[in-house]
């Protein structure tokens, strides 16, 4: 896994597909949301992992999805949008 932002990490999931794991379930919704709309990167599914103080949110996507592409996609977000998001809930 490669920490991309503060928070948001991705990588392969059984060396299958890329998936995007978010520490923050407020923030999860933000990249989902950021993803989808404005980077057309549709994610199939996502798993989430109860933490003490919220919960951890994996986004998973297709295999035809490419690392570069969502990576590309985050590293465009401000790292203070992202930090301003994750302490609404922390």
């Amino acid at each position: 896994m490669k920490q991309v932002l503060p928070h948001i990490q991705i990588g392969f999931h059984n060396d299958e597909h890329v998936i995007v794991v978010v520490g923050d379930y407020e923030l999860a919704d933000f990249i989902e949301d950021y993803l989808g709309d404005d980077c057309d990167l549709v994610y199939d599914y996502r798993t989430t992992v109860e933490r003490p103080g919220g919960e951890i949110v994996t986004l998973h996507f297709p295999v035809s999805a490419l690392l570069q592409e969502i990576e590309g996609g985050l590293t465009k977000l401000s790292l203070d949008e992202v930090e301003r998001i994750y302490r609404l809930n922390n």
